[in-house]
């Protein structure tokens, strides 16, 4: 059997985990990232298009159409990129760039719903060359929503190729991981039939086509430009969510009713949020936005008040609960980026990653915990099943033991049945107490005699049965004869066995006959016995 599930060791590891999740993040993002020159933001405004008397401090997050002019300064000649941080997710933008003679330098355009071929992987940036001088550019920006807020900026193209791989390794990491972890959740659904497991793979399929396609990964890859994709499954991954914590801490009705109306509650919010985004594409992301701050704050909630009812799933899922709620609330507020190539998207692929992760954790708590239980169910059904083939009065193999012995006796095995005679005797006329004392000396004492040569059973009543591999016959009369005569000079003078024995080789292939066989010759020796003594008491 399995050593006792030790619930400190599990809290250590757990710990031990965040811990090394945390260290690992922080060097990812600040040690490991390039340590360049920062590029160059291009100073300017924003305004709604016909509308350029009036700029804008920020860009409504429900979309629209957008132009941006800006001035630019180029030192050196060389070949430059022009992309925005913050944010990858919009549909459809265009680069215009004037130099000092208003004369068009170039024309850049892409976004995610067009077919055009990103020069650089998984990035909105477009590569243009300019002289040394003065440049206005002219962005317009046509998109139904917005994750944050864009910001076009110039850096070179040496600087830029190098900048963005971390947030390249990010994307493909991240997603490549949330990729085999849903498929883990799959086949883990499909295995336990479990609604958990199969919530939680939706939410994950509805994180990895948002994120697939904000990166740009989809659109690069796979060449699916259809723009919703960064919102809609969303929508009913969140559903998927609040699903996965009813489930995962079993909440119901009957034991939590306080939380299964919470659950209510947040199902028809989220359901009422995605018809929202579903009527009004313009407010899907503020919906999908909105209803991943509910079933944050819903998993929190449910995790510190089954936490504090001693429920160790919830507290184990706590940790994961907070880190996803910390990382999810800074993603679903955040507007502006430090970092020029690693935006807002970055930040929630690595929110959800880690929580997938941690949760993984709690998974294996939960196995762990299974897995106990099942060796504490196998362990109580081995000792019923040895209960159960066992006399309770002489602790010998019982009835059921012997059919079970008897099936792979070999063809030089033997069965003996016995019965001990005049038992009625001394149960009628000293008491039954009396009797069962001579039931279980005449065990104890033949079976330390026969010593392992052969096995002693209680069949019931009066009745034994001894089974041998080797047939030894003519050894155990022997050992019977012994045991007899100790019972006889030990206060049982009236005690005797008939006993009757048949040889497997009789009838090979049926045990009960080779039994039946035994038994009658059993009775026979009990008559000659009963007949030689001319005795009633047997």
């Amino acid at each position: 059997m399995m050593p006792r599930f030790n619930q400190q060791k599990m809290r250590n590891r757990f710990a031990c985990l965040a811990r090394h999740l945390s260290i690992f993040i922080g060097l990812f993002l600040f040690i490991i990232s390039p340590c360049h020159a920062s590029p160059n933001l291009i100073i300017g405004q924003w305004y709604v298009v016909d509308q350029t008397a009036s700029p804008l401090n920020a860009l409504p997050l429900t979309g629209g159409d957008f132009v941006f002019k800006g001035t630019l300064q180029v030192a050196q000649a060389g070949d430059y990129v022009i992309d925005f941080k913050n944010t990858s997710t919009f549909a459809m933008f265009q680069h215009s760039v004037r130099d000092s003679r208003n004369v068009v330098v170039a024309e850049l355009q892409g976004g995610i719903g067009r077919q055009d071929i990103n020069p650089f992987a998984l990035r909105h940036g477009r590569e243009v060359h300019l002289e040394a001088g003065n440049y206005t550019l002219e962005t317009s920006l046509k998109t139904p929503y917005l994750i944050a807020q864009p910001q076009p900026y110039l850096d070179s193209k040496q600087h830029y190729q190098q900048a963005i791989k971390l947030g390249n390794v990010i994307a493909i990491l991240c997603l490549g991981m949330l990729a085999g972890l849903m498929s883990y959740y799959i086949v883990l659904g499909l295995i336990r039939r479990q609604m958990v497991d199969g919530m939680y793979a939706l939410f994950l399929l509805g994180n990895l086509l948002m994120q697939g396609t904000s990166l740009l990964v989809f659109s690069d890859i796979f060449g699916i430009h259809w723009f919703y994709l960064s919102a809609f499954p969303i929508l009913f991954s969140n559903i998927a969510y609040v699903f996965f914590v009813k489930g995962l801490l079993s909440i119901r009705k009957q034991y939590n009713p306080k939380l299964y109306r919470w659950i209510q509650y947040a199902l028809v919010i989220l359901v009422l949020f995605a018809l929202w985004g579903m009527l009004s594409p313009n407010w899907m992301m503020e919906m999908a936005r909105y209803g991943v701050g509910i079933f944050l704050c819903l998993g929190l909630a449910s995790s510190i008040y089954l936490s504090s009812k001693k429920n160790m799933t919830a507290r184990y899922y706590l940790i994961a609960i907070i880190t996803f709620f910390v990382l999810g609330s800074l993603t679903i507020t955040a507007q502006n980026s430090s970092e020029f190539t690693l935006y807002v998207e970055h930040m929630g692929l690595v929110a959800v990653t880690v929580e997938a992760l941690l949760l993984s954790f709690v998974l294996s708590y939960q196995f762990s915990e299974l897995f106990k239980e099942k060796e504490q169910v196998l362990a109580a059904l081995g000792m019923s099943e040895a209960q159960i083939k066992i006399d309770k009065l002489t602790g010998l193999p019982n009835r059921i033991a012997l059919e079970a012995a008897i099936q792979i006796l070999p063809r030089t095995g033997s069965i003996t049945i016995l019965d001990l005679d005049r038992l009625k005797y001394y149960n009628d006329k000293f008491g039954h107490a009396y009797g069962d004392k001579l039931l279980c000396d005449f065990s104890h004492l033949l079976q330390e005699k026969l010593d392992g040569m052969a096995t002693l059973h209680r069949l019931g009543g009066d009745e034994f049965a001894i089974t041998s591999e080797h047939g030894d016959a003519l050894v155990i009369q022997a050992k019977l004869d012994e045991t007899v005569a100790h019972l006889q000079a030990n206060g049982f003078e009236l005690a005797g066995v008939s006993a009757g024995t048949a040889f497997i080789h009789e009838e090979v292939d049926n045990c009960s006959v080779v039994m039946h066989m035994a038994d009658m010759r059993m009775y026979e020796n009990k008559r000659a016995h009963k007949r030689a003594h001319n005795e009633q008491f047997y």
